[in-house]
């Protein structure tokens, strides 16, 4: 063998191996990515990963059998169909379907060479794909004016299949390397196109890994051949300096290549925001500003929470939970320049989710401590004596006949609620204490109502141990006795259900009233709104109440996290 085919051989097997490492460290980043739009470009770089590793294989058994020949060029003809997809984006429809049924023309034409002894076939085939892609690339540039240069590598590629009609093989290294391995730089420069950012950094930080290995790997033999006795004490201390030598060189990459800041000034920025809406604006905006991208339109399908990427534009969005079950996402549009959001910027959007839920929890905490120092306030202001008080209520007591039962439960049922009242030092209570403090209630008003009122009480003894926020519940029935069943003459019932679901806990109060009325466009009064008010401080903006109503009567019901 001359060294002119010795070269060419050799370039042959670089080339490929090359080719098949690129294309697989391309396709391990695609099969990491979860958005719908990867499909073609994984396929494309399929196709060229599995030609490069069949290539290897012909190499290396010294010939290309008839299968494994048919293999390659069927992989030839649909890899143009692929980046042709990739080049147009899919639009016009008939575009791609043509380009498809060349593909699945000319792979029909190599399948046949299996079963003939025809010698046009193989070259029937791939010229077919040579012209007819060759058309559809001038056609891609002409159509899609800015993606021209993609449009004419896949013109060069689709020429360059040419070189695999002929029978012989050159055997000039050049030629080789220029024709013959054509298709590994050209189809990279299509997939590229929408994936380059994140192949560069993967590349980069590959090679820097390799880099650094390379020169402990050097330290450590030169240890081992000055120092045998102490080598392995020696290549201990090297390795752990390399991991610490790894992340540092990564970390510079991160700062000096990738232009990346630190999240922890843009997030600080996020204190002393007044209120959640506040908050939410200034984490958005902040985010929004440190990864240079723009908004998001609606992705497809629910976000939950967490980092994750969305939609074919690789977009991405952060889940954030905030209370009651709900997840609030924020969405980010593409970013300037046309990098891709990397495993490191997930990683960021999850220490920002973290940080978030902090503030929040912070803001809410400061909320409700405002709510108990009012309520303090209120009942400093309206508390009159309530030693005195009860004292009144004790007495008052004992000078009733204990022949009037009715009168006596009363005072006892007034002495519980007020003292009940005036808690306010406790955010949560039992559901056994809010429903205790229920039937106090509609006792005393089923004397003042008498058959007018009646009651239905279901609480699943489950729940009985679970924590609410104090006055959440009577209220609510306080609420239904007097705008649902004493405003009418015929009287009503009143239902109190609280029960599990799943991982929620539910209150409804329903009634037989003539409904709220105009007072549902309003939140239903004074009332109803501190219970949404304790519900929003507790868990959340998202927390609220449930209004339902009709000339039937009305229901009002809120859910909350179970158990707590």
């Amino acid at each position: 063998m001359t060294a002119a085919g010795i070269d060419g051989h050799l370039i042959n097997w670089l080339g490929h191996a090359g080719g098949a490492l690129v294309f697989g460290m391309f396709l391990g980043l695609l099969l990491q990515d979860r958005s719908p739009g990867r499909n073609k470009a994984l396929g494309a770089a399929g196709i060229a990963f599995l030609w490069n590793v069949a290539e290897l294989v012909g190499l290396w058994l010294g010939s290309v059998g008839p299968y494994l020949g048919a293999f390659e060029s069927t992989a030839f003809s649909f890899l143009p169909a692929l980046l042709f997809d990739l080049v147009v984006g899919g639009a016009p429809v008939w575009a791609g379907r043509v380009g498809y049924g060349l593909s699945a023309a000319a792979t029909a034409v190599h399948l046949a060479e299996l079963v003939s002894d025809s010698e046009i076939l193989h070259g029937a085939g791939l010229y077919m794909v040579a012209a007819g892609f060759g058309v559809l690339a001038v056609y891609a540039a002409i159509r899609r004016r800015q993606r021209a240069l993609p449009a004419l590598a896949l013109l060069l590629l689709s020429l360059s299949i040419l070189h695999f009609a002929e029978d012989e093989l050159h055997t000039a290294w050049w030629v080789e390397l220029l024709v013959h391995h054509a298709g590994i730089p050209l189809a990279m420069f299509v997939l590229l196109q929408d994936y380059r950012f994140v192949f560069l950094d993967a590349l980069i930080r590959f090679l820097a890994n390799i880099l650094v290995a390379l020169v402990f790997a050097g330290a450590a033999q030169a240890w081992m051949a000055k120092w045998p006795s102490a080598g392995l004490v020696g290549v201990a201390g090297l390795l752990i300096l390399y991991a610490f030598a790894r992340t540092r060189v990564q970390t510079l990459l991160t700062r000096l290549v990738f232009r990346r800041e630190e999240l922890s000034g843009y997030l600080d920025s996020l204190r002393g925001a007044g209120d959640e809406a506040a908050l939410w604006e200034r984490a958005e905006e902040q985010l929004r500003v440190y990864f240079g991208a723009g908004m998001a339109a609606a992705s497809e399908g629910e976000v939950g929470e967490g980092a994750v990427l969305l939609g074919s534009g690789m977009e991405a969005g952060l889940g954030v939970k905030i209370g009651g079950g709900q997840i609030r996402v924020i969405r980010f549009g593409r970013r300037v320049g046309g990098r891709r959001y990397l495993s490191e910027d997930l990683q960021a959007l999850r220490v920002a989710g973290e940080r978030i839920r902090e503030e929040l929890e912070l803001l809410r905490e400061a909320g409700m401590q405002r709510l108990v120092a009012q309520a303090e306030l209120r009942a400093l202001q309206a508390q009159i004596h309530p030693h005195f008080l009860f004292n009144a209520f004790n007495t008052l007591y004992g000078i009733i006949p204990k022949e009037a039962s009715g009168a006596r439960r009363t005072v006892l049922n007034l002495a519980d609620i007020f003292r009940y009242f005036l808690e306010a030092d406790r955010t949560f209570v039992s559901v056994e204490d809010e429903v205790r403090i229920v039937r106090a209630y509609l006792e005393i008003e089923a004397l003042r109502l008498g058959g007018k009122l009646l009651t239905e009480l279901d609480v699943d003894p489950v729940v009985l141990g679970a924590r609410i926020p104090l006055l959440s519940l009577e209220p609510l029935v306080e609420n239904a006795v007097k705008h649902g069943v004493a405003a009418r003459t015929e009287g009503g019932t009143v239902r109190i259900r609280v029960w599990r679901d799943g991982e929620l806990l539910r209150v409804a109060v329903s009634d037989t009233g003539c409904g709220f009325g105009e007072k549902v466009a309003t939140g239903g009064g004074v009332g109803l709104d501190n219970v949404r008010q304790r519900l929003r401080l507790c868990y959340g903006p998202e927390a609220d109440l449930v209004i339902a109503s009709s000339a039937a009567g009305a229901t009002v019901s809120f859910a909350v996290p179970f158990p707590l």
